[in-house]
C-alpha cells in the first residue's frame, strides 16, 4: 500500500500518525522521541524516587524523634525545606520536604530515615498527598500519557520504513536529481551559515541592549564561570596527588538533603575542613583517612573517594558548552547588530542589503 495515495482521514490512527510525520527525517523522528523521553526523565525519576523511599524506609527505616533546627526556603508558598537533627544521632543534620501542619522550630518531629543514608528520611505524621506531590503526580501522568502517543507509534513508523520503501520520506524535487556520489556530509555543513544567519537575525530583533545581554554578556559570564570553577577544582585535585598527605581526620558533623551528600566537617590538622563527598554515614567521633595539602588543610578529601559531585559535574559541563558556543553564538549576534544600521539604510533609501528584500513601513 502507497503512503501517496492513502487518505489519512479513513485510515486507523497509526495511519494518520504516519502520513503526519511522513516527510519528516530518520533522524527528525529520532529526535522528537528522545526530546519526549527527556521531558517525561524528570517526573517519572521525581516519581520513582518518591516511592523508592518509602520502600527503603519500610525494610530498613528507623523510627526515632527529631528536633527541627530551621524552616528554609520561604517566600509567599512558605518554607520548601524543614532542617531537623535525629535525637539518635545529633551529628546529623537532614531535611524534609512535606511535615505536618504547625511544626515549628524547636518543635520534636517523629520521623524515620535511614541509618546508611540520614538524607532519606519523611515524617511520620506528614500529609500523603499535599500541592507538590500533586503537581508531580499530575506531570507524570502528562508524561507518561506524552511518551505513549509518541514513542511507540514513532518506533513502529521507524520499523515500517526499514521494511517498506513505501513509507520512507518523499524525496524533495531538487535533491531527486538522479545524480550519484553526492557527499553525504555536504549537506549537514549548511546547518553552520543558517544558525549564524539566525542568531543575528535573534539579536537584531531583541534590540542592542537585550541582544548583547542574551548573546554576550550571559554566554561570556557562564563559559568564565564555569572554566574558573572546573579550573580550580582541577588544580586541587592535581595539588592534592602531588603533594598531599594522608591524616586521620575526626568526624564532627554531616548534612544531607533531598537522599544526597552535602556537607561532612572534620576535624584535621587542628583545624575544621569540610569535605563534599565521602563513604558511608560516619557518626561524630568516627575516625577517616583523608589525604589534604600540608600547606591548606581546607583541601582536603577521603581517601579512595573522587571528591566531585553534582555541583563540580555540571560547573565541568558549563565551561565545556560555553567555550564550545561562545565563539559562535557572540560574533553571530554581534554581526547581526552592526548589519542593523545598514538595514534601516536601506529602508529609508528604499534599497535593500544584499541577499535582501526592501521591507515596507
Amino acid at each position: 500500500m502507497s503512503g501517496s495515495t492513502r487518505d489519512p482521514s479513513t485510515g486507523s490512527w497509526f495511519d494518520r500518525f504516519a502520513e503526519h510525520n511522513r516527510d519528516r527525517s530518520t533522524r527528525g523522528l529520532i529526535g522528537l522521541m528522545l526530546l519526549v523521553l527527556a521531558i517525561a526523565a524528570v517526573p517519572t525519576w521525581l516519581s520513582v524516587e518518591h516511592f523508592r523511599t518509602f520502600v527503603i524506609l519500610e525494610d530498613h527505616g528507623v523510627r526515632t524523634s527529631a528536633e527541627v533546627f530551621a524552616l528554609e526556603g520561604g517566600g509567599r508558598q512558605g518554607p520548601r525545606t524543614m532542617a531537623i537533627s535525629p535525637d539518635d544521632n545529633p551529628s546529623v543534620l537532614t531535611r524534609v520536604s512535606h511535615w505536618p501542619r504547625g511544626t515549628e522550630v524547636g518543635d520534636a518531629l517523629e520521623v524515620v530515615y535511614d541509618p546508611a543514608n540520614p538524607g532519606r528520611v519523611v515524617a511520620t505524621d506528614a500529609p500523603v498527598v499535599d500541592a507538590w506531590i500533586a503537581v508531580v503526580a499530575l506531570l507524570e501522568i502528562g508524561a507518561l500519557w506524552l511518551v505513549s502517543v509518541v514513542v511507540p507509534p514513532t518506533l513502529a513508523l521507524l520499523v515500517r520504513r526499514v521494511r517498506d520503501p513505501a513509507w520512507r520520506p518523499r524525496a524533495a524535487p531538487e535533491v531527486s536529481s538522479g545524480r550519484v556520489g553526492r557527499r553525504p556530509w555536504s549537506r549537514s555543513l549548511s546547518w553552520g551559515p543558517a544558525v549564524w544567519r539566525g542568531v543575528g537575525r535573534a539579536a537584531r530583533e531583541q534590540g542592542v541592549w537585550k541582544a548583547l545581554m542574551i548573546f554576550a554578556f550571559l554566554p561570556i559570564t557562564f563559559a568564565v564561570l564555569g572554566v574558573g570553577i572546573t579550573a580550580a577544582e582541577v588544580r586541587d585535585l592535581i595539588a592534592l596527588d602531588e603533594r598531599g598527605v594522608t591524616a586521620r581526620a575526626e568526624v564532627l558533623s554531616s548534612e544531607w538533603a533531598g537522599n544526597r551528600q552535602e556537607r561532612l566537617t572534620v576535624w584535621v590538622a587542628a583545624q575544621e575542613a569540610e569535605i563534599s563527598r565521602w563513604a558511608g554515614a560516619p557518626r561524630y567521633g568516627d575516625p577517616i583517612d583523608v589525604i589534604h595539602l600540608p600547606e591548606d588543610p581546607q583541601v582536603v578529601r577521603q581517601v579512595g573517594v573522587f571528591p566531585w559531585g553534582h555541583g563540580e559535574v555540571l560547573f565541568a559541563v558549563l565551561g565545556v558548552v560555553g567555550v564550545i558556543t561562545t565563539p559562535f553564538v557572540t560574533p553571530a549576534a554581534i554581526a547581526g547588530l552592526l548589519g542593523r544600521p545598514a538595514e534601516t539604510r536601506g529602508r529609508r533609501t528604499g534599497h535593500s542589503p544584499p541577499g535582501r528584500s526592501p521591507q515596507p513601513w
